[in-house]
């Protein structure tokens, strides 16, 4: 008989109604794909207080934004989420659970120096989570695929980012036109991963985005079956997102150059050349700002 995971999520919900829920451009497209909701009625934008990775910009001047679930109500840290379900008993279900952000499917843990544990600031009621949880081969993917999906948005906001800069000064455009390109975009980059397969992504999010150590100096040209299958996946995501705005040079966020052509001779090539131990630091869950704005 397959024992049933731990899940104390099931009866609480405290997370829910306690945080600012961080988007990525993934999360925008599949809860506005799937639940079929334009974006603007689920996201708010806040102004940021130092520029992120996944900060976009609306103008040549001004603070950036990040995207966050609405609110039930007044938008503040302590209210419900939009999406969060009030039913009998005092229980609070999510209304997208299927669909949910990857900062959701991780929480309350995280990862550091290769081990998962869980966050000490972390709201779940005390020993909510056995100590062997952190063990579980599904807390793991979930910190992959979050840090997967948190470095491509990067590059996706680099793209527009840049966009704008070459509007020049004064050049102004609407969320709405920026969720119109992030929507088209992830439309698009879903046919790498359909392509892929579900158990080769799971393959890539695995190894997401640990490249190998090569002992001698320089590299030598590493054996096919030695280069990370994330490379490739890679090179496919970037042509995508360099295929909008194709006046504006590609900008690059992760600091790796794989081959512009997805050949596995290619990739393996600059696997060699490139360093070890580069991730972009994901969002998880954020204080209030009351300037966030809806979605418009």
């Amino acid at each position: 008989m397959t024992e049933t995971p731990h899940n104390p999520c099931a009866t609480c919900g405290v997370c829910c109604r306690s945080y600012v829920v961080n988007l990525c451009g993934y999360d925008v497209w599949l809860i506005s794909t799937r639940q079929r909701l334009s974006p603007e009625q689920f996201l708010v934008a806040c102004p940021q207080a130092e520029p992120g990775a996944d900060g976009i910009r609306l103008g040549s001047e001004g603070p950036t934004y990040g995207l966050a679930l609405d609110k039930h109500g007044k938008f503040r840290a302590n209210q419900a989420c939009v999406f969060l379900l009030r039913l009998g008993g005092g229980n609070d279900r999510c209304g997208i659970y299927a669909h949910r952000p990857v900062v959701c499917q991780s929480y309350p843990m995280a990862i550091g120096n290769n081990a998962v544990f869980q966050r000490q600031d972390a709201l779940c009621p005390p020993d909510s989570w056995p100590p062997r949880e952190t063990a579980r081969p599904a807390w793991r993917a979930a910190l992959q695929r979050l840090r997967l999906h948190y470095d491509v948005y990067a590059e996706v906001v680099a793209r527009w980012n840049g966009r704008v800069a070459a509007a020049g000064p004064g050049a102004r455009f609407s969320l709405h036109e920026y969720l119109s390109y992030l929507m088209n975009v992830y439309d698009r980059l879903a046919a790498p991963a359909t392509a892929l397969g579900a158990e080769e992504m799971e393959r890539v999010e695995a190894a997401w985005p640990n490249l190998p150590r090569f002992p001698t100096d320089p590299p030598e040209l590493p054996a096919f079956e030695d280069v990370p299958p994330w490379l490739g996946y890679l090179t496919r995501v970037r042509q995508v997102i360099d295929g909008f705005y194709p006046e504006i040079a590609p900008q690059r966020v992760l600091p790796i150059a794989p081959s512009e052509t997805p050949d596995a001779e290619g990739a393996a090539h600059h696997a060699a050349v490139i360093y070890a131990g580069i991730a972009l630091a994901a969002p998880n869950v954020g204080a209030p700002n009351e300037e966030c704005s809806a979605g418009g």
